[in-house]
């Protein structure tokens, strides 16, 4: 007996230790049926020979059926709600091998229409449904089972009025109603397909009543795939009564609901949904990204269900086969009682030396169906494998595609943009009429909001396709911190608000890490700051929290006094395209990415943007950042102590005096910036501008006479060249104070002739003035001998401010 049981184990250990795929079953119930057939009697056989009573053989025999049945199924279902369509078919049909007693096989075919249904297969649904009916009369938990397949089948394919008439049959079905708690989940489930058939019907609100009783119902028993579809109907409920408010509501529970629990079909429908709110709301940015995420989930759905390969006429013949196997089953049975009665006649040595035998010889049929069913499965593998690569290579083009798009798209806005900022600025230089200076300032900003809108698009995009990497370049953050108040001072001063800095002077004088990520951060944190603070103050503060080995841990907060954001709309402003409410977007304008883009930048950073605000006492942002230390810090610590005394600044130190009490760093630096602050230690002399000789390069007409025309404004000599080759030659033959080098040219472009020229000259300023594009770096621009980008379009106090690096430090005004 411990042989044939170990012989038996092994057979099923090897029968289970491979994928099956969906044509396999057409001849593998048939084939394997045989070998099925013989273990049957031998173990029958066994069991006559050593069990005390054949009843007592047949109950365990049962009970250890109905084990492994029901947990197989469990987690089949389990499956086929997570749209697992793949493993929920090798779970059934493992189940339907095991489950020779009729109850158990006819709970494996109706879980197989409810497969079959969710695989949007209704007619072969229906078809197996009703070839069926004589397997599940056995057992009243099966009936019901049945008739609620039947129910969804109808709904699916529209049939309200056919749903209706069983849905009232079986509220009076005695079956359903006299079982007591076992029928409990089949209840709450006629209500929930009754609720299903008003909602498809029209009566939207009794639907509602019926799904106000039901959710909780669902709850209650712990089904939460019942309670996420619930949801959803109630969404739609809601949305066809223009009752966007609960639509919402539901719609977002059943999309939270599913997303945790992966109900990939229920969370695809509740997306479409939402997108339509949305749209109706004219959030169109909103609905358009549940329009992306519902397209998303629907591919792969499709794709789920494309793995499952069937056909109506191989689920037929598959029926077929198992009809007549059940057939001969019988048949088997009764040859079984008729060889009883011979058994004990026998030796029970031959018995089993009979059962062996014949064992052994099974094993090695089912070693070599074995191998040809794994060789099957192999090529179906690679089939997949390349249908899979060739996916993967069609996504990588359409990226490529989008990066190569946005390239260049980028360049061909930013160059008219350019014309329109910089002609503006000339003519409000140029003393217009008062009844212009508004149109023109309107245009300004404008042009300006554009600009802005471009670049926080092009660097979300970067974010999204993770090519945002970090840079490890040494620095002074408090020079970084002072350029970008100053750059935001005349920002500030139109909403008549005050910058403050507070710096922590136990800061090493040079850290090492990204300047330009950190300064995207503070910038985007300070217009934020700006755009939410009228009439008011906003500090921006850095201090050291700890040096570890050669690692710096720096705390930075940017602090406001204006409007605050309400607690429950704190975390929804760091989504993509999510502003507090509908109307922020209308009062102060903007997309709602400069927040997520800040997010995404911490988060590269290996940190986490935090926030602390109240309506009506303003907003404190506040993130931690590790910077490295780099060797040359003693040297600048030395050079700032034997300059303290000589130097004199010029900022103005105001006292802060924030509304509630934050941490101050140990040694802090207040500083009051105004847009009429002096930036410099020593004022320009006159001879000195009227001498100083730019040479332009830029190939575009309306670009050189518009920069030209700004440097002339101040004093400055202006030569301009069309193409990198002609400003090399004109290098060669003439002495420049200072070179405005455009990238993209015909002939030669930028970069190239600075390299050349950094061949023979490595004294002369050559600034980048470009427009940037999404696959250029500022490292590589910088390693080929530019000292400094001034990206196009940009603002002319800003422009200057670049320049003015290159010439002795002194204020252009």
């Amino acid at each position: 007996m411990i042989v044939l049981t170990f012989l038996i184990d092994l057979y099923w250990h090897i029968n289970h230790n491979f994928e099956i795929q969906y044509g396999d079953l057409i001849y593998l119930p048939f084939k394997y049926l045989v070998i099925k057939k013989f273990i049957y009697i031998l173990f029958l056989f066994s069991t006559l020979c050593f069990s005390q009573s054949d009843d007592q053989a047949a109950a365990i025999t049962f009970s250890s059926q109905e084990t492994a049945v029901n947990a197989l199924l469990s987690e089949a279902e389990f499956a086929l709600n997570r749209a697992d369509f793949v493993e929920t078919e090798r779970l059934i049909n493992s189940a339907s091998e095991i489950a020779s007693d009729p109850v158990l096989f006819a709970r494996t075919q109706l879980l197989e229409v409810l497969f079959l249904i969710k695989c949007e297969q209704m007619d072969t649904a229906k078809r197996k449904l009703s070839n069926i009916q004589g397997l599940v009369q056995n057992d009243p938990k099966n009936i019901i089972t049945a008739q609620l397949l039947s129910v969804r089948i109808d709904l699916e394919l529209n049939d309200t009025n056919k749903a209706r008439q069983k849905i009232e049959a079986l509220k009076n079905n005695a079956l359903l109603v006299n079982n007591g708690g076992e029928s409990e989940e089949h209840l709450v489930e006629l209500d929930f397909l009754n609720a299903k058939t008003h909602s498809i019907s029209g009566s939207y609100n009794i639907s509602n009543d019926i799904l106000l009783k039901t959710i909780p119902k669902t709850k209650k028993l712990n089904n939460t795939f019942l309670e996420a579809e619930a949801l959803f109907t109630q969404g739609y409920n809601y949305l066809e009564i223009e009752d966007f408010e609960n639509a919402q509501t539901s719609l977002v529970k059943s999309i939270d609901l599913s997303r945790v629990n992966k109900y990939l079909t229920i969370e695809k429908n509740a997306l479409y949904l939402e997108a339509q709110i949305q749209k109706e709301l004219g959030n169109t940015a909103a609905a358009l990204e549940y329009m992306l995420s519902y397209s998303e989930l629907k591919e792969q759905l499709v794709a789920k269900r494309n793995a499952v390969n069937f056909t109506s006429s191989e689920i037929d013949d598959l029926q077929k086969k198992l009809n007549d196997s059940n057939v001969e089953i019988d048949e088997l049975n009764e040859q079984i009682s008729a060889a009883t009665a011979d058994a004990t006649q026998h030796d029970y040595t031959n018995i089993m030396f009979f059962g062996i035998i014949t064992l052994l010889s099974l094993l090695a049929l089912s070693f070599y169906m074995n191998n040809r069913l794994r060789a099957k499965s192999n090529n179906v593998l690679k089939k997949a494998n390349v249908a899979l690569t060739e996916e993967r290579d069609r996504a990588t083009d359409a990226a490529k595609i989008k990066s190569d798009f946005l390239a260049t798209i980028t360049h061909e806005l930013r160059t008219p943009m350019y014309a329109v900022t910089g002609l503006t600025h000339l003519l409000l230089e140029g003393d217009p009429k008062n009844d212009q200076i508004e149109h023109l300032e309107t245009l300004k900003s404008s042009g300006e909001y554009l600009l802005s809108l471009i670049d926080n698009i092009l660097d979300f995009n970067k974010l999204e396709a993770n090519k945002m990497t970090l840079e490890s370049i040494p620095f002074s953050l408090k020079k970084r911190i002072e350029d970008l108040t100053i750059s935001l001072s005349e920002q500030s001063r139109k909403r008549n608000n005050t910058i403050f800095t507070e710096f922590d002077n136990d800061i090493p004088s040079r850290i090492k890490g990204d300047p330009v990520k950190i300064s995207q951060i503070i910038i985007n944190l300070i217009s934020n700051a700006i755009k939410f603070t009228e009439n008011g103050n906003i500090w921006i503060r850095a201090s050291k929290i700890k040096t570890i080995g050669n690692k710096c841990l720096i705390h930075f907060e940017i602090e406001d006094n204006g409007k605050g954001i309400s607690v429950e709309k704190q975390e929804m402003i760091f989504e993509n395209f999510s502003q507090e409410e509908t109307s922020t977007t209308r009062e102060y304008g903007g997309t709602g990415l400069g927040l997520a883009i800040v997010k995404n930048l911490t988060q590269l950073m290996n940190s986490e943007i935090k926030i602390d605000s109240k309506i009506g006492r303003g907003s404190l942002f506040y993130f931690d950042v590790w910077f490295d230390l780099p060797d040359s810090n003693q040297f600048f610590e030395n050079q700032k102590k034997s300059s303290s005394g000589s130097n004199t600044s010029v900022q103005q130190i105001a006292p802060i005096e924030p509304e509630a009490p934050k941490p101050v760093a140990k040694k802090t630096t207040a500083t009051k910036h105004s847009n009429k602050e002096v930036i410099t230690n020593r004022p320009p002399k006159p001879s000195e501008l009227i001498n100083k000789k730019v040479l332009i390069v830029e190939d575009n007409k309306v670009n050189q006479m518009i920069t030209r025309k700004i440097l002339q404004g101040k004093g400055f000599l202006c030569d301009v060249a069309n193409d990198g080759l002609e400003a090399l030659n004109m290098v060669r033959e003439a002495e420049y104070d200072l070179i405005l080098m455009d990238i993209h040219m015909p002939v030669m472009d930028g970069k190239e002739s600075t390299e050349e020229i950094r061949k023979f000259n490595r004294e002369i300023p050559i600034i980048a003035l470009t427009a940037v594009a999404l696959k250029e770096s500022e490292k590589e621009l910088y390693t080929l001998g530019f000292d400094d980008i001034i990206p196009k379009p940009f603002k002319v106090d800003e422009f200057f401010v670049t320049i003015q690096k290159a010439f002795s430090n002194y204020e252009i005004l």
